[in-house]
């Protein structure tokens, strides 16, 4: 993998340097201005970019995302000390993948997310490229395009088939468990391990077919989360009422699934809450069937969008956060068509149709 990492700030730059020196597969490239990389014969050699937004010679994140979509399609991810919701609305705005935290940057984290951020966006650029009508040749977009159709695909079919997606899933949250460990990210890591846990216990669900008659690992698994669901609220001082009814999760297809995936789902949701926060979930009942309503008093995320595509919510919401909201919808298997978000001042409003 080839990181061009544009920096004015030598101390960020060698410091970066060192992190990844051990990583024998990454090769990082540094300019000091944007006209350096964009100068440089490597531009067209780049995987991945890194942009430190504060610099002298930026004139704004607009103007610096214009500047390298002028020479390169890779993707670009801003870093920064600044975390605040104008530079990553400017970001999104402007056509970055992220913003990252020079803070929580290290590289564990940082190679699982230039991994997933890559592949997001070749994915993308292939599916606009198609949308727009120039069709690029069949064989430079088949393994993208078909391996988006294969993780859609598993989602909607039977339970033989969880086996291979949650096994990148596995393998993405085992990656983001060690790097909250190795950050000193305690509660973080608590979380995410019982994320890990429940992926572990979905494999073994997918393999047994007496799982839905018998008590079984998942079963188990469906109680300890509502309790941590119920924890989490208390512990942060957050107001919670769940009212919901079985039929729902019958209607959804695995019960057990979809217990978890709700939970997962409000889990994350509460962890980018604070105190004082208000959360509620019910269903509801109509000639159309039955949805579950999920009413927050925060903003965290203020669109359908945004639900599904993390990287543009709301500061608050951290990797832990992301993780357990990406893991419920993931199990809930609903399409973004039967997901309506809305915010009404300030309060978020998720409507989930079956």
């Amino acid at each position: 993998m080839r990181i061009h990492y544009v920096e004015d700030d030598t101390t960020d730059a060698e410091l970066f340097s060192r992190m990844i020196m051990e990583e024998r597969d990454v090769e990082l490239l540094v300019s000091h201005r944007l006209a350096d990389f964009e100068n440089s014969g490597n531009r067209d050699k780049t995987d991945f970019i890194l942009l430190d937004v504060k610099r002298p010679d930026a004139v704004s994140i607009e103007d610096d995302i214009r500047r390298i979509r002028a020479f390169t399609d890779a993707p670009i991810v801003l870093v920064t000390s600044d975390g605040s919701e104008t530079v990553r609305e400017k970001a999104f705005a402007g056509g970055a993948e992220a913003v990252l935290d020079k803070g929580d940057i290290n590289p564990k984290l940082l190679r699982q997310f230039a991994l997933n951020t890559t592949a997001r966006h070749r994915v993308n650029g292939r599916m606009m490229t198609f949308a727009s009508g120039n069709h690029a040749s069949p064989i430079q977009i088949s393994d993208e395009i078909e391996e988006a159709r294969e993780a859609s695909d598993a989602i909607k079919a039977s339970l033989s088939t969880f086996s291979k997606t949650f096994s990148y899933i596995e393998i993405s949250l085992q990656t983001l468990l060690e790097a909250m460990q190795d950050t000193g990210r305690t509660k973080s890591a608590e979380h995410i391990g019982h994320l890990v846990d429940t992926i572990r216990a979905i494999r073994a669900y997918s393999e047994d077919d007496l799982s839905q008659a018998t008590r079984t690992p998942i079963h188990e698994l469906m109680l300890e989360t509502a309790q941590r669901v119920s924890r989490d609220a208390r512990s942060r001082g957050i107001d919670l009422i769940i009212k919901t009814e079985n039929s729902w999760y019958t209607q959804m297809g695995s019960r057990p699934l979809a217990a978890l995936g709700m939970n997962h789902l409000i889990g994350g949701l509460l962890r980018a809450c604070t105190k004082g926060d208000r959360v509620s979930v019910r269903t509801e009942r109509d000639e159309n069937g039955i949805a579950l309503n999920l009413f927050i008093s925060r903003a965290v995320v203020k669109s359908t969008q945004e639900l599904f595509n993390l990287d543009q919510s709301n500061p608050t919401m951290g990797f832990d956060a992301r993780a357990s909201v990406q893991l419920g919808l993931t199990l809930l298997s609903v399409p973004k068509e039967q997901v309506d978000v809305h915010v009404h001042r300030n309060n978020l409003f998720i409507k989930i149709k079956i």
